[in-house]
């Protein structure tokens, strides 16, 4: 029952970890966007930021699954297994839903 609760608050942190990051991204580029920088008094040009925002998520995700992958290899060395298999299971899952979903909308 212990090791359960252990893999649990182990996942738990690493999910909680990556919403911060992805919520934190997502603040700063709610309010520091303005579509109408560019815009003059003749012209209306509004500016993408919507790309540049899937670009800082999608490094920052890549990132974050790299520093999974590192830790996964870390935690095998360190012989603590049950752990590393949680990382692998967590990375298997998490890719398996994003490849789900880009199977969808497409």
């Amino acid at each position: 029952m212990n090791n359960s609760k252990k893999i649990i608050l182990h996942i738990v942190t690493r999910i909680g970890i990556l919403i911060l990051l992805l919520g934190l991204v997502f603040l700063f580029w709610h309010f520091t966007y303005d579509p109408h920088k560019f815009c003059d008094e003749n012209g209306h040009k509004h500016v993408d930021g919507g790309l540049g925002f899937f670009i800082i998520l999608f490094l920052i995700t890549q990132m974050f699954y790299l520093g999974l992958l590192i830790e996964m290899i870390y935690l095998f060395v360190k012989k603590q297994r049950i752990l590393a298999f949680a990382n692998l299971g967590f990375l298997i899952i998490s890719l398996c839903i994003v490849s789900i979903c880009m199977f969808l909308i497409n």
